[in-house]
């Protein structure tokens, strides 16, 4: 399986203005960025059996320093966010 990005979440990462800082953005905005990393390979190979073991590896490369190793799951929260929000669906 794999992560694929939304026609709407396309056309929205189009207007997307880049020159701002990521921190400035809104949580909206964070997440179209950070679904296209995840789609485009930005922390790990976008191809998995297993989402929560995907998490995993991703969470490893997307957060330097970790409390209590709860980057799993708060890469979880964030796919889990994106899918409600009609950014990214999850594909064979």
């Amino acid at each position: 399986m794999k992560l694929q990005l939304t026609e709407k979440a396309n056309q929205q990462l189009e207007k997307l203005d880049y020159e701002v800082d990521y921190h400035e953005y809104s949580e909206y905005d964070q997440l179209l960025q950070d679904a296209m990393l995840y789609v485009e390979d930005g922390y790990e190979e976008n191809e998995f059996d297993d989402l929560n073991e995907w998490c995993i590896s991703v969470g490893n490369a997307e957060y330097d320093q970790t409390y209590l190793n709860t980057h799993p799951n708060a890469v979880r929260e964030k796919i889990d966010k994106m899918l409600r929000e009609n950014i990214i669906t999850i594909v064979e």
